[in-house]
């Protein structure tokens, strides 16, 4: 499976929920989570969310605040 972001690059983590993947960079980076602010039945075992929740949950935060 290749990445989401970057199709040349093969994927280190996959989205359970989108059946998507993203390379090490996006992991590197927390862009990972494709939908962050829905409901997700995986999120409880999610790699990517346990690794990047703070940044995620920061991101949106400041999205709110500028909306």
């Amino acid at each position: 499976m290749q990445c989401r972001n970057h199709p040349d690059r093969e994927a280190r983590v996959v989205c359970q929920k989108m059946n998507v993947g993203y390379c090490q960079e996006c992991m590197d980076n927390c862009e990972s989570c494709t939908d962050p602010s829905g409901y997700c039945k995986f999120r409880p075992s999610c790699m990517t969310w346990e690794m990047c929740r703070k940044t995620i949950k920061q991101r949106r935060m400041d999205q709110e605040e500028f909306a």
